[in-house]
């Protein structure tokens, strides 16, 4: 399952196709930006690098048309699949960047685009599957796990339409880039399935409401030592807890927030498989 198809289940694929095609017009303005900083510097970058760079970069993308500009390799919006085509060029650019200009005297050109690619992602302001690290363009997320811990989990949470509700919000918020609240409903989507499935009002960081769900499924302990670290998780990083002492709240690492949905899904997919087993039992 791919991210549009996660925003369009969430019911928001317009607002991701309108962020995709802004997201592509700056890819284009950065390249085209690129181009004209060879353009207007020494003859060597205009005849001999600029020209190597290009060639280099057909290479890499598979394209035997070396064109005159490397803005003419990307593609418009008006394209279909222009995204996926353009992030992967983009991805290219920095690779080929790095091996021609970053040896020699013009590696304030290397500098250059990577900054620009590096401002063209993070400023995205929802997530589009695809983090700016290090120097280069790496995808986030699992196909396989995003189909059966997101997909699956909202189809099978639709007998539960108030925890739906939070799990979806969690996810929203996660696209959003507002990952605080990511994680408050994310936690308070488990935590009211594991309220109505032991018919409590106990909060799951109790460790009663803990050992009761793992007796219930039918797991080890060790399942309730990582609830534990769940519930702490929630404790220090959500938008109700998760500030400093001076009351700023903490800036959080996308990779920790995957992780934290991933494994609210995990425990989702876990408690509807085994309670299935449990009823037919």
């Amino acid at each position: 399952m791919s991210v549009r198809e996660i925003y369009e289940q969430l019911g928001i694929k317009a607002k991701y196709e309108n962020e995709i095609t802004k997201l592509n017009n700056r890819i284009i303005l950065i390249v085209g930006n690129f181009d004209s900083q060879f353009l207007k510097r020494e003859r060597n970058l205009r005849e001999n690098v600029h020209p190597n760079l290009r060639k280099e970069f057909a290479f890499l993308i598979g394209d035997s048309d070396i064109r005159r500009s490397l803005k003419d390799f990307f593609r418009s919006s008006m394209f279909v699949d222009a995204f996926q085509i353009n992030i992967f060029n983009l991805k290219c650019l920095l690779e080929v960047s790095k091996k021609v200009l970053l040896p020699t005297t013009y590696k304030d050109l290397y500098d250059f685009i990577v900054e620009e690619a590096r401002r063209t992602i993070e400023i995205t302001p929802i997530d589009i599957g695809y983090l700016f690290s290090g120097d280069t363009i790496i995808k986030k997320g699992a196909k396989e796990l995003d189909e059966k811990l997101i997909l699956d989990n909202l189809t099978w949470l639709s007998k539960y339409p108030v925890i739906k509700q939070s799990y979806e919000a969690s996810l929203k918020h996660y696209l959003g880039k507002n990952y605080p609240d990511a994680i408050t409903n994310a936690y308070a989507s488990l935590e009211g399935l594991v309220k109505t499935l032991l018919n409590t009002e106990k909060r799951l960081d109790n460790d009663e409401t803990r050992k009761n769900l793992i007796n219930k499924l039918g797991l080890d302990g060790d399942w309730g030592q990582l609830l534990n670290y769940y519930c702490k998780l929630a404790h220090e990083f959500s938008s109700r807890h998760g500030k400093k002492e001076t009351g700023e709240k903490l800036e959080l690492a996308v990779e920790l927030v995957e992780f934290y949905i991933y494994i609210t899904g995990t425990f989702i997919r876990l408690i509807s498989t085994l309670s299935a087993k449990s009823d037919k039992g």
